[in-house]
C-alpha cells in the first residue's frame, strides 16, 4: 500500500511504510515529508520545474539521514551550498547518477536504474519495500512542430529507444508525461510507453496545470484501453491510495 500526493507539475511524494519517496519537487513549501519515515529525494536534472535547491534543507529539517539521487548535470559543490546557507556535508548524501545507471543498496534492500532522458538528466526506476515506481522526468517523445521533420525523427527514435530499454516490464507506479504544450503529439510518449510497459497505476505529469488534458487523453484510441488504470491527476495536494 503507498500514498501518493501530488505536489505539481511533476512532483510526487509516494508515502510507504518506512520510506517516503520524493519526485522533481519544484515547490518544496507544499509538501512537508513525516519525520518518522526515511527520506529519499530524487531530482531528475537541473531545470527549475524539476530541481529547487530548497528540497536540501530537509536533510537538516526533516531527518539528517535523508538521501538525494539525482541527474548528473545538477552540479553542487561545498562552496556554493555554503554560499546559500546550507551544510557542505548533504553532498556525502548525495548520489549524481547518468543515463545507464545502477545503485544498489543491498543493506537497506533498495534499487534505482536510470534512463537517458530525451531533453536532460535522467528518468528513475526504482525497487523498494517490494514496488517498482517509474519516473520519466523529461523522458518523453518531445514533439515540436516548429522543428524541422528530421528533429521530431531523431526525438522519436531516442525515445523509443529508452522505453524499449524497459519493455515488457512492470512497474506498479508510473509517472509518465503527458504535456498539451505539443499539441498534435501531446499523446505520443505517453501512447508509446503504455504500448511497451505495463503499469498498475499510471500518473500523468508535466501538464503546467491544464489537467483536462488527463480526460481528453483517456477518450483517445490507446487512452480508452487504459483508462481506468490512469489516474485523474488534476489538483495540487491531491492523494491517491494505490
Amino acid at each position: 500500500m503507498a500514498n501518493i500526493i501530488y505536489l505539481h507539475h511533476s512532483g510526487f511524494a509516494v508515502e510507504l511504510e518506512r520510506y517516503v519517496l520524493i519526485f522533481d519537487d519544484c515547490v518544496p513549501d507544499i509538501y512537508t515529508p513525516p519525520k518518522k519515515k526515511q527520506l529519499i529525494v530524487f531530482a531528475s536534472h537541473k531545470h527549475q520545474d524539476h530541481f529547487q535547491l530548497k528540497t536540501l534543507q530537509w536533510a537538516e529539517q526533516i531527518s539528517k539521514n535523508t538521501r538525494y539521487f539525482v541527474g548528473s548535470d545538477i552540479k553542487l559543490n561545498e562552496k556554493y551550498l555554503e554560499r546559500k546557507g546550507m551544510e557542505p556535508s548533504i553532498l556525502q548524501r548525495m548520489v549524481r547518477m547518468k543515463g545507464g545507471a545502477v545503485y544498489a543498496c543491498a543493506e537497506e534492500n533498495f534499487k534505482i536504474e536510470t534512463l537517458r532522458s530525451t531533453d536532460q538528466g535522467v528518468a528513475f526506476l526504482v525497487y523498494i519495500e517490494g514496488i517498482s515506481v517509474y519516473h520519466a522526468g523529461d523522458l518523453n517523445h518531445w514533439y515540436w512542430e516548429g522543428e524541422s521533420a528530421s528533429w521530431n525523427r531523431q526525438m522519436e527514435s531516442a525515445y523509443r529507444k529508452e522505453i524499449d530499454r524497459i519493455a515488457g516490464k512492470t512497474f506498479d507506479i508510473a509517472f509518465v508525461v503527458l504535456d498539451p504544450r505539443l499539441g498534435a503529439g501531446c499523446f505520443f510518449g505517453m501512447d508509446y510507453f503504455l504500448q511497451k510497459v505495463s503499469a498498475k497505476k499510471v500518473f500523468p505529469m508535466h501538464m503546467w496545470d491544464n489537467y483536462d488534458v488527463v480526460g481528453r487523453y483517456k477518450k483517445t484510441c490507446v487512452g480508452k484501453q487504459h483508462a481506468e488504470k490512469i489516474m485523474e491527476v488534476s489538483e495540487i495536494n491531491r492523494e491517491f491510495f494505490v
